[in-house]
C-alpha cells in the first residue's frame, strides 16, 4: 500500500473514532441535562376522551416529577395514525412523546395496508400506563342473562347473533371476532359510527349485544337499561366488580381490551427512556392518578420498558391474526 493511501486510511479511521466519541459524549450530555425544555405529549384523539384524560393526568404528574412542563397536544384523525406517525418522524431526544393504544400500535398495522410507520421499529416503548377491557352488554329487558345464554342464542340462530360496536376495526369489533372463534359460534358484526347510537339501539333491543368500553355503557348500566354479562380482561374490572370475566365463564385465558402506553421515537437515549419510565411509574402510584384512571374504566399498569416491548410484539401477532382471519380491511 502506498504511503499516501495508508495516510488517507489512517485519517479516515481517526475521523470515524472522533465522530463516534463525539456522538457518545453528545448522547451522555443530552441524557444528563434531560429535560431542559418543555416536553410535548401527543394524544391520538380529541380532548375529553378517555385517552385524553389519562394522558393529561399522567402529564401533570410526570411534569412535577421531572420539574419540566409537559404540554399535551391533541392530534385526532385517521384512527390515531396521524399522531403516531408524527412521533415516528420526531427527533429521538425525549422531547416528543405519545400516548398510544392497542388500535394504533397493534391493530392498525394489519388493518391499513399503507401505514406510514412500523410499530416494532419506529418507537421506543417507555411504559404501559393502563388497561381498559371491553364489556359485553345486552338490554336490561333481554332474556340473555349470562355469557352462556349469549352463546346458546348464537348457536340457536341460523344466521348468528348480531353484535354492535363503535366501528369496524375497533378493539370492540376484533374482541367480538376473537370471541366467536374461541367459542365456536357465529356472530354478525353491526358497525356503528361511534358508540352513542350503538348503546341506544342495544338498550332499545334493536340489536341484541354490544361490545364497548366500560365508560361508554356505564350510565345505562347503572340505570338498568343495559345489563353487563362479561368483561374481556383476564381479571374483573374494579368498575364492575360483580361482573364475571369471559375467562371465568368457560374460556380460560381469554384476554382482550385496550391498553394505553407511553412511547418515544426509536433511537431515544436509553438513559432518557429510563428516566421517563421511572417518572411514569411514580405517577401511576399516585392516589389521584389511580382514582382518575379507575374512573375511566381502566386499571393501572406500569412496569418496565422491556415488558411494554414484549406486549407490543405479542399483540401485533395476536391482533394481526384476527384481522386476517376476519378479512377486515380499511383503505
Amino acid at each position: 500500500m502506498r504511503k499516501t493511501a495508508r495516510l488517507r486510511l489512517a485519517m479516515l479511521i481517526a475521523a470515524g473514532i472522533v465522530s463516534l466519541a463525539v456522538a457518545n459524549i453528545t448522547t451522555t450530555i443530552v441524557a444528563e441535562d434531560y429535560p431542559s425544555r418543555p416536553i410535548k405529549l401527543l394524544v391520538p384523539g380529541t380532548a375529553g376522551g378517555g385517552m385524553d384524560v389519562i394522558a393529561r393526568v399522567i402529564a401533570n404528574s410526570i411534569s412535577e416529577s421531572l420539574g419540566q412542563t409537559v404540554v399535551v397536544e391533541n392530534k385526532p384523525g385517521a384512527a390515531g395514525n396521524i399522531a403516531v406517525d408524527q412521533l415516528a418522524r420526531s427527533a429521538p431526544d425525549g422531547y416528543t412523546l405519545v400516548v398510544g393504544q392497542t388500535s394504533q400500535l397493534a391493530i392498525n398495522p394489519s388493518l391499513y395496508p399503507k401505514l406510514p410507520y412500523d410499530p416494532l421499529k419506529d418507537f421506543a416503548p417507555i411504559v404501559l400506563l393502563a388497561d381498559a377491557p371491553n364489556v359485553v352488554v345486552v338490554s336490561g329487558k333481554s332474556p340473555i342473562k349470562s355469557l352462556a345464554d349469549m352463546v346458546k342464542a348464537a348457536k340457536d340462530s341460523p344466521d348468528g347473533l348480531d353484535f354492535a360496536t363503535p366501528g369496524a376495526g375497533t378493539v370492540s369489533h376484533l374482541t367480538g371476532e376473537l370471541f366467536q372463534r374461541t367459542a365456536g359460534i357465529k356472530l354478525r358484526h353491526i358497525p356503528y359510527k361511534g358508540a352513542a347510537s350503538a348503546v341506544t339501539d342495544v338498550a332499545g333491543e334493536r340489536i341484541p349485544v354490544l361490545l364497548s368500553s366500560i365508560p361508554t355503557s356505564m350510565a345505562l348500566i347503572q340505570g338498568g337499561q343495559l345489563r353487563p354479562i362479561a368483561v374481556s380482561a383476564i381479571a374483573r374490572s374494579p368498575a364492575l366488580p360483580d361482573v364475571p370475566t369471559i375467562a371465568e365463564q368457560g374460556y380460560p385465558g381469554f384476554d382482550a381490551g385496550t391498553w394505553y402506553g407511553l412511547l418515544a421515537p426509536a433511537g431515544t437515549p436509553a438513559d432518557v427512556v429510563a428516566r421517563l419510565n421511572a417518572a411514569a411509574n411514580e405517577a401511576l402510584k399516585s392516589p389521584d392518578v389511580i382514582k382518575k384512571v379507575l374512573a375511566e374504566g381502566c386499571v393501572v399498569l406500569g412496569g418496565t420498558s422491556e415488558t411494554f416491548a414484549e406486549k407490543l410484539r405479542a399483540d401485533n401477532v395476536k391482533w394481526g391474526k384476527i384481522v386476517r382471519e376476519a378479512g377486515v380491511t380499511i383503505d
